[in-house]
């Protein structure tokens, strides 16, 4: 079910933590072993382009070996989660980690217990570019830029190949923005410090910690008074 308020916070159990609805099973062909029950909230999709964002937790599996379907972004809440890839070492997620996986990259999900996921999807054959982050699972560095630097700046780690999903990591050292309309819909995640977001249907303050979706195409305000890191995951529909 999409929200339809202009921003609005990620909640781990959906909204109002009411609890997540359980999906449909997966297929069994495409596991090695597990019985997965899978449960989510999708907080925005358009389905006619491939895109949701929401909430996602399950039990074990391992899957098999082969192409991810989509470019997904991953904020892991709870559990573990073992990539696999050929003739490469293996990647391991555990809870407070972000990663993506970019459509086509070939690896194996190996999960040994319970995981619960912030995530974002994005599934276009639209392929205009190729570029260092598409050959890799790219896992997010938080500590890259210089957290006592007085200047304001963003580090772009991931760029699908379609050119319209990125995810950067930013800091703010203050900021006030007048309302202005968004050119894309953006997942924040706060690392550090708080920001208080306004539009025509209230204003909220967040912080660290906080995951919250600003709507594409919305009037937006934005104020930071401290020193302010955070993940943006965006998505801009060609």
């Amino acid at each position: 079910m999409t929200n339809n308020a202009s921003f609005f916070k990620f909640e781990a159990e959906g909204p109002s933590n009411n609890g997540l609805n359980e999906w449909e099973t997966m297929d069994p062909n495409n596991l090695i072993s597990g019985n997965p029950i899978q449960r989510g909230h999708i907080y925005h999709e358009n389905p006619n382009i491939g895109y949701m964002t929401g909430v996602w937790d399950c039990t074990e599996f391992v899957d098999q070996m082969g192409p991810y379907p989509v470019d997904e972004f991953m904020l892991f809440l709870e559990g573990e989660l073992f990539l696999d890839i050929p003739n490469e070492k293996t990647v391991h997620i555990k809870a407070g980690d972000a990663f993506i996986i970019p459509k086509g990259f070939v690896c194996q999900w190996r999960q040994p217990g319970y995981v619960k996921k912030i995530f974002m999807i994005v599934d276009e054959n639209i392929l205009k570019a190729q570029n260092p982050s598409l050959e890799r699972i790219t896992v997010i560095n938080f500590d890259k830029q210089n957290t006592n630097s007085d200047i304001s700046n963003k580090d772009i780690q991931f760029l699908n190949a379609a050119g319209t999903m990125w995810v950067e990591v930013e800091q703010l050292c203050s900021l006030i923005q007048p309302s202005i309309k968004t050119t894309e819909n953006k997942l924040v995640t706060i690392l550090e410090g708080a920001i208080e977001i306004g539009s025509s249907d209230g204003t909220a303050t967040f912080e660290t910690g906080d995951t919250f979706y600003i709507k594409k195409d919305s009037e937006i305000s934005m104020k930071a008074d401290v020193k302010t890191k955070m993940i943006n995951v965006c998505y801009q529909a060609p």
